[in-house]
């Protein structure tokens, strides 16, 4: 079997190498034994992937919103009880009716894949050419699950993000946001041939004052959830085997600014154009971590930071940095994560292109 190391993983590792130490399937492969609080932001995003499922795309608001709250609350009740259901389960669901009625204003692509899973070998750099493997032959290989892979008016593909935030992030972080461009890397390699723009991030903002208002006019002028259809080729939809048109593609601006940001109620969109440099660069740089990684003796030091209050691991953390020996803590309130549970399918993550099939990888 590869060796796989997630996005979720590297984020893990490079955020509080304790943290990573205890929680990977790599490592300690602990989890606690009582659920943490109800995870909203998964909620709207396994939402999100029904609202922008492209074999829906051009399906009637009345059809397709029902169906996109259903996806929201089964999210929910698939997740462990929490004291803390209700309330979360109120908040995710005003934020997920906001969301329906502002999304059309600023939705300016088509959707091609919808949680899709990519994996990519990770480069030897001792050796151009070379993937990395373990000493017994298995590979190493980088895997992400794409929140969604959209192309605009112009036949360009972008990596779009869903991100709920309590405000807005400052646009150096999100030019920083390696993960992102991780993702655009991993999606290249898993489908040669396919250039990837760059990074759309798309956040949702949890704020009061932003309830009530009236949502705006969608951003392409079609009615309904707006963005661009998927049987018209005027708006790069069309059945044939490569989403990207040959004839009929609107010349793109002479002038194009690297980063593009656009705000309508509680959501906010910033496009990045990523350069070449940028994605085909990370191979080499989830290489280095990932020799880190591997190294038995690597260093598992905690990193304190705005993270601690919400970490699974904040006692055991304290404990040894305490200098005491967090053994009891460690038994009494974590047990070792199943590993080779079954992964609940989510509608289109293998599948629902614009009628055609990706390039083969």
């Amino acid at each position: 079997m590869d060796y796989r190391i997630t996005a979720a993983e590297r984020a893990s590792y490079k955020r509080c190498r304790r943290q990573w130490d205890l929680g990977s399937v790599h490592r300690r492969n602990l989890e606690p034994v009582e659920p943490g609080p109800v995870d909203v932001a998964s909620a709207v995003r396994d939402a999100l992937a029904v609202y922008y499922y492209p074999g829906m795309w051009d399906w009637q608001s009345a059809i397709v919103l029902p169906l996109v709250r259903k996806a929201f609350m089964r999210s929910i009740a698939e997740q462990p009880p929490s004291l803390q259901r209700t309330t979360n389960v109120d908040l995710g669901t005003a934020l997920l009716e906001r969301y329906l009625e502002w999304a059309p204003s600023l939705d300016d692509f088509g959707p091609i894949r919808i949680a899709h899973e990519v994996e990519a070998l990770v480069p030897d750099p001792s050796e151009t050419g070379r993937g990395l493997h373990l000493p017994d032959g298995r590979r190493i290989l980088y895997s992400d699950r794409i929140d969604l892979l959209a192309i605009d008016v112009y036949d360009v593909y972008w990596v779009v993000r869903h991100q709920v935030v309590s405000d807005w992030q400052d646009v150096r972080r999100l030019l920083l946001d390696e993960e992102a461009v991780a993702a655009c890397w991993a999606w290249e390699q898993t489908y040669l041939g396919m250039d990837v723009a760059g990074t759309i991030h798309n956040e949702i903002r949890v704020r009061a004052d932003d309830l009530g208002l009236p949502p705006p006019a969608t951003a392409t002028g079609r009615a309904g959830r707006g963005g661009y259809p998927q049987h018209e080729a005027s708006g790069g939809g069309r059945s044939i085997p490569q989403q990207q048109r040959q004839f009929g593609r609107p010349e793109a601006p002479a002038a194009i600014e690297r980063v593009e940001q656009r705000t309508s109620g509680m959501i906010r969109r910033t496009r990045i154009r990523r350069t070449r440099q940028e994605i085909n660069g990370m191979g080499a740089l989830i290489a280095a971590e990932a020799l880190e990684m591997l190294d038995p003796a690597v260093a598992t030091y905690p990193t304190p930071g705005a993270w601690c209050s919400s970490c699974a691991f904040d006692v055991p953390c304290l404990t040894m940095s305490e200098g005491e020996d967090p053994a009891l803590d460690l038994a009494a309130r974590y047990r070792t994560r199943a590993v080779g549970s079954p992964v609940t399918g989510r509608l289109g993550a293998a599948g629902g292109s614009r009628g055609g099939v990706l390039p083969p990888s």
